[in-house]
């Protein structure tokens, strides 16, 4: 009998040691993520689910995080599964970001267009902590611990009427601290359409079901957060300006977000935003298939946080081209380049164009024509007129319109004219 009431005690004593140490654990996560002043100062500091709310992307981040209407790259999974219908190349996508109190937010996603059946995407969330001390309610070490929220996104996106795509995410969220873990699952839903020429809007519901999680005996439901937008662009598309409103349901006041892109060069982007009065700014790299993105934000008190991201797009839908041989001399013996055409489109081509550029890149040939274009084009370094162009490296601009509507371009090298040949001496040798 004695020895019951005793077990019962010892375990009364151990609970609620536990409850303790959760609710520390509570406190401890809180002041990491409630020293972001994005959440601090809006109110959202505590509220379950909070590293869902933090944005993912450097270029995202850079630009104030208004990117409801612009995401189409591995990051529309989480701004917005709509903007994947508007993806044409396979990509992957990692973000890795280290915050204050050696805590570290990551994301990865991979995803993949479809000819009929809409593209598909898949996203994972991390949001992981160093070690903490765990002390009972006598202030005795007990060790230490970690917190650990993932969230597993998979999404889908199909343009399903004329500039109207949508997309859905099902979620799946999972808590991990002293032993406790918690799964829950939710949904969000998406929509973007082209509102004029170079002007598009998007609206996303994040947790429009809301996954809840049980941690222990307590239990926490994510709030849902919408969010709306329009992005356009000015200077043949060099500059990009794009604007947010969002609101988390019972928990913050309306955000406000604003971000801009200066293309300064053909493979560098210049960023900055404004992520309600918090300033950011970044840069993005791209080197063919590979995109390299950091950027920064102000924290008080706690200095920069840095963020840096790398996107891999590869295959797909596109457009591209082939000269071969790729430096002929219209008055030598190879006087013809055979260019091939290489398009891997969603619908059938409706009419496509081909031009051939020279050094000043004025057009010197054009190849212009409605309905399937040819497997090669052959040019034998006239222009349009007949003429010989003179020797040089010449581009191309190839662009491709579907009967659908959706048109696909590229640019870039093309061929070299050289009817000089290579220089050298002519010499004679004479035996005595």
């Amino acid at each position: 009998m004695s020895e019951r009431k005793t077990n019962g005690i010892e375990m009364f004593g151990e609970n609620k040691m536990k409850k303790q140490l959760i609710i520390l654990c509570t406190v401890l996560s809180l002041a990491v993520w409630g020293n972001s002043p994005l959440f601090s100062q809006d109110g959202v500091a505590g509220m379950p689910g909070t590293y869902l709310q933090m944005g993912v992307g450097a270029r995202a981040m850079a630009m104030g995080n208004a990117f409801t209407a612009l995401a189409k790259d591995g990051t529309a999974i989480y701004w917005n599964p709509a903007g994947l219908a508007n993806q044409d190349p396979y990509q992957i996508y990692f973000m890795h970001s280290r915050l204050f109190m050696s805590t570290s937010f990551d994301y990865i996603a991979a995803t993949a267009p479809t000819r009929r059946y809409g593209n598909f995407g898949l996203g994972v969330l991390a949001l992981t902590s160093g070690d903490f001390d765990q002390r009972n309610e006598l202030n005795e070490a007990l060790g230490s611990f970690s917190l650990t929220n993932m969230a597993f996104l998979l999404s889908w996106s199909k343009e399903l009427f004329a500039d109207i795509a949508f997309g859905i995410n099902y979620k799946l969220v999972t808590e991990k601290m002293l032993g406790y873990s918690g799964i829950g699952h939710g949904a969000d839903i998406g929509l973007k359409k082209r509102l004029f020429e170079r002007v598009d809007a998007g609206i996303a519901l994040t947790n429009l079901i809301s996954p809840t999680v049980t941690l222990a005996s307590q239990s926490e439901k994510f709030p849902m957060q919408f969010r709306a937008g329009v992005a356009t662009s000015f200077l043949q598309n060099k500059l990009v300006v794009s604007a947010d409103i969002s609101k988390i349901s019972g928990w913050d006041k309306t955000r406000f977000n604003i971000g801009a892109e200066y293309q300064a060069l053909p493979n560098l982007a210049l960023r900055t935003g404004l992520n309600s009065d918090q300033f950011a700014m970044g840069i993005g790299i791209s080197f063919d298939k590979i995109g390299l993105d950091y950027s920064n934000q102000s924290v008080p008190d706690l200095g920069m946080n840095h963020l840096i991201a790398v996107n891999y797009a590869f295959s797909g839908f596109g457009v591209g081209a082939d000269a071969s041989p790729d430096v002929f001399s219209p008055t030598g013996e190879q006087n013809i380049s055979k260019i091939k055409l290489k398009v891997r489109s969603r619908g059938e081509v409706s009419r496509w164009t081909f031009e051939i550029l020279d050094r000043q890149k004025n057009v010197v040939r054009n190849f212009t024509q409605v309905g399937e274009l040819p497997e090669q084009i052959v040019w034998d370094g006239r222009d349009d007129n007949g003429t010989l162009v003179p020797d040089g490296k010449f581009t191309y601009h190839f662009l491709v319109v579907t009967s659908e509507g959706q048109s696909y371009e590229s640019a870039g090298s093309l061929v070299s004219i050289d009817t000089q040949g290579p220089s050298g001496t002519l010499g004679m040798n004479s035996e005595n």
